[in-house]
């Protein structure tokens, strides 16, 4: 009877971990002012010396204040993950209604000059 008992609150366990390690990015039309605002921000002029077009994910939360909390950049260029939150982090959003508190994952795309 302990045996499961410890099967079930393990199996319990690992199933809400699972579910709720999940992050996914929001398909509301929210996400494309979101974009557009980000966009913005990074401007046209990004100071950095590229080779080939690359691409990095930023996941960032937006806070009680509208503004644009970072919580990690992928990519493969250091300089550039500096650069990323350097321009967004903390950056006022004037959507409306943004999902505060939720995880957004946007990919960026950089091309070289």
């Amino acid at each position: 009877m302990k045996n499961i008992k410890s099967i079930i609150a393990i199996l319990a366990i690992s199933l809400s971990t699972v579910f709720s390690m999940n992050a996914t990015e929001k398909d509301n039309p929210k996400s494309k002012e979101l974009r557009t605002e980000i966009i913005s921000f990074l401007g046209d002029n990004i100071s950095l010396e590229l080779e080939e077009t690359t691409t990095a994910e930023v996941s960032f939360i937006i806070n009680n204040n509208n503004e644009i909390v970072i919580i990690s950049v992928s990519s493969d260029i250091i300089e550039l993950n500096d650069i990323l939150k350097s321009r967004l982090n903390y950056k006022k959003v004037d959507v409306k209604n943004a999902l505060k508190g939720e995880i957004y994952k946007m990919p960026i795309t950089i091309n070289a000059k």
